[in-house]
């Protein structure tokens, strides 16, 4: 059942003994989100990070009335609004259940105490928020640099397993388009195979 989580905290930190990685795992606080129900709601502020056990999440916020989604986030990735968890202060972005999932959290107090215990886990908290920035410029230059099509053709690369389980809606907004042009841009693909 841990093999998840550890494969997850090895990702981040590949040095991590057993010892410091049954420490960080024994914090960890089993929970189980149905499909459409909120991790974080955009407004309150983030107490928890998450990583998914089983289960799909997509991270979004809404401008002027629309809804964008930034991420979508599968078993072994860490799902939450870490600005809001770091900061205490509200989110700014909506985590919710696109199926029904367990999760495995960690509090942002057992994560302070983590980092008393050692500058291991300092280093995990280090390493941790480089993933996330960097997850976050990717899709940032994405969005600004990339055409609908090649971000969609980029989802396909590497994570194909995503049309399977997402609806074609949730998709589009990830491309920051409407549901209609996403079917043109895969009817036009398909004419090409």
């Amino acid at each position: 059942m841990f093999t998840v989580i550890k494969q997850s905290l090895q990702r981040i930190m590949p040095a991590m003994s057993e010892e410091e990685m049954i420490a960080f795992i024994s914090r960890l606080e089993n929970r189980t989100i149905a499909k459409h129900e909120f991790f974080v709601r955009e407004g309150q502020v983030a107490s928890e990070m998450a990583v998914v056990f089983k289960g799909a999440f997509r991270m979004y916020f809404t401008y002027k009335e629309r809804e964008q989604t930034g991420h979508f986030m599968f078993e072994g990735q860490w799902i939450g609004d870490y600005e809001s968890f770091l900061s205490r202060k509200p989110a700014a972005n909506n985590v919710e259940a696109l199926e029904d999932s367990e999760v495995f959290c960690l509090s942002y107090d057992k994560m302070q105490a983590l980092y008393k215990m050692g500058a291991q886990y300092e280093k995990f908290g280090r390493l941790i928020a480089e993933y996330v920035y960097l997850v976050a410029m990717n899709s940032y230059k994405s969005l600004l640099l990339k055409t609908a099509e090649e971000r969609y053709i980029e989802l396909l690369e590497t994570q194909p397993h995503i049309l399977e389980r997402l609806p074609q809606h949730y998709i589009a907004s990830y491309l920051g388009i409407q549901a209609p042009s996403l079917s043109r841009i895969r009817n036009k693909l398909a004419q090409k195979r």
